[in-house]
């Protein structure tokens, strides 16, 4: 598993390792929606964006918060995920997925908001690691 969860008294902790800063933001993702939906998700439909930020953590940050909107206002639950991260922080994402069906699909917990309580970015070694805090 690319991710656990971590103890948090009222919130949701998960840390994240990756080979590449790529799939580090990839793993991030899946956690989200491991953790928040239960049932089959399909790739047939699309959605593509680009974040700009100022460090890679703030990165991490938007990158999850644009994740859990596109879920709450259009029920969009990314499945396979292309993106691509420059030096400068910039990300540009295109992403399969499904949308949410309450016959398909249920929440088994609801994320709210990412958030920067022990929010922690590192390359260790030849390994990308990530702590990260939601508000549930």
């Amino acid at each position: 598993m690319s991710y656990k969860y971590l103890n948090h008294t009222a919130d949701l902790g998960i840390e994240v390792e990756a080979k590449s800063i790529e799939e580090l933001f990839v793993n991030t993702a899946r956690a989200i929606f491991e953790t928040q939906i239960k049932g089959k998700v399909s790739k047939r439909e699309k959605i593509d964006f680009e974040i700009k930020s100022v460090s890679l953590e703030e990165l991490l940050i938007e990158w999850c918060r644009e994740l859990l909107y596109n879920f709450a206002v259009k029920g969009f639950i990314p499945a396979e995920y292309d993106i691509v991260i420059n030096p400068s922080y910039e990300l540009k994402a295109k992403l399969k997925g499904d949308i949410f069906d309450k016959n398909k699909h249920q929440i088994k917990l609801e994320i709210k908001n990412a958030t920067y309580h022990k929010l922690n970015v590192q390359k260790v070694n030849d390994h990308y690691w990530a702590q990260l805090i939601f508000d549930v």
